[in-house]
């Protein structure tokens, strides 16, 4: 063999071996999930997803993201520019509302029908945590403290400001600091002692805790009975798929020092995806993850009384894609009615919002 004949064979391998690895790349297609940090259910819940899909849907993968908070996600997938993303009945009714964390988007019940809803499940109830030696006992004892309670703009964050203001009467930036950053950023800031008071939804036990519970002694704060009555409260829990609940404190061992049931409350969210994506491989996508829900449940202990098939159709929210309905109809899974509005619903809501402001205008307005 002659050396030009050696270089031509050379080149023409490497140029095979290109066009091997570039169409290999090609024929795998790659999906982004939005999801809230480690250590929270929903993480737990989205790596599961994930690693069925990975494993059981050939040419098809999917990244987990946990950065920034799931209203941002939900945005993204409603424009299409993220795969899929931690749902909520709460979250869909904000949408479409165009109130909270949606307050400054146009056309929310449009953007509700471009993403489409495949299970629900519980996030688990909140945990408002602190270390033992802190002193704080009470969701009262928190003033003056830094309080960590969602990522800036999140609805965990709207949703545990009524919850503070109905125990409590505090507001953030008036009686305590509220410290503002991610899921993950603020689990890391809470070990490492950088505020007092660390609040998330997770079932329990939730690892991000048990692990601090370990080699720290810590409490979690109860909700008061007393404070259910309060306008905060009632506006908090009129929200669809609310829970009141009770952690048992045998969950986090004996580091944790509360001795009896701790009162709190969760809700339901689910995971949703662009509407546009194929029924054919959402189907599949579903088969994958339900058909081997055995090895979720080994991810956690958690997740075996999370991801049950009568909780998965249980919460829903908007349109369900046609990709899940198909999944759920040959398992013979009769769905709960999904949460929904109409076009009718919103302008029956913004007309009332515009009442009542003309009406407080109007009493301001007399003061003067």
């Amino acid at each position: 063999m002659t050396n030009n004949f050696k270089k031509f064979a050379v080149a023409a391998s490497a140029v095979v071996f290109t066009y091997v690895v570039a169409t290999a790349d090609a024929a795998e297609k790659r999906y982004t999930l939005g999801s809230l940090g480690a250590g929270t259910t929903p993480f737990l819940v989205n790596t599961a997803w994930a690693k069925a899909v990975n494993k059981y849907v050939p040419g098809h993968k999917i990244q987990v993201s946990a950065v920034g908070a799931a209203t941002k996600h939900q945005v993204l997938v409603a424009k299409r520019r993220m795969d899929f993303a931690m749902g909520a009945q709460v979250a869909y009714r904000l949408m479409a509302y165009e109130i909270g964390p949606f307050k400054k988007i146009k056309g929310g019940l449009a953007m509700t029908k471009t993403m489409q809803s495949l299970f629900s499940y519980p996030i688990g109830v909140y945990h408002a945590v602190v270390y033992d030696s802190s002193g704080i006992k009470s969701y009262k004892d928190i003033k003056g403290k830094k309080v960590f309670i969602g990522p800036p703009a999140g609805v965990a964050t709207r949703n545990v400001k009524m919850i503070v203001d109905a125990m409590t009467g505090f507001k953030p930036g008036k009686d305590f600091t509220q410290v503002k950053m991610g899921w993950g950023p603020a689990a890391q800031a809470f070990q490492d002692r950088k505020f007092d008071v660390w609040i998330l939804p997770s079932a329990a036990p939730s690892p991000a805790i048990s692990q601090l519970a370990l080699t720290n002694k810590v409490r979690l704060l109860p909700l008061d009975k007393a404070s259910f009555s309060h306008p905060s409260w009632k506006k908090y829990y009129s929200q669809p798929a609310r829970f009141i609940s009770h952690i048992d404190p045998k969950a986090y061992g004996k580091n944790l020092v509360n001795s009896e049931p701790v009162l709190t409350t969760g809700a339901y969210v689910g995971l949703v995806v662009r509407s546009d994506m194929d029924a054919d491989l959402v189907y599949n996508m579903m088969k994958a993850f339900w058909d081997h829900i055995d090895e979720a449940h080994a991810l956690s202990v958690q997740l075996k009384d999370t991801l049950t098939t009568k909780l998965a159709v249980s919460a829903l929210s908007g349109d369900v894609h046609p990709g899940a309905l198909r999944y759920w109809k040959e398992k013979g899974v009769e769905i709960v009615k999904p949460y929904k509005l109409t076009e009718a619903d919103v302008k029956k809501f913004k007309a009332k919002v515009a009442a009542k402001k003309a009406k407080a205008a109007a009493a301001a307005k007399m003061k003067k």
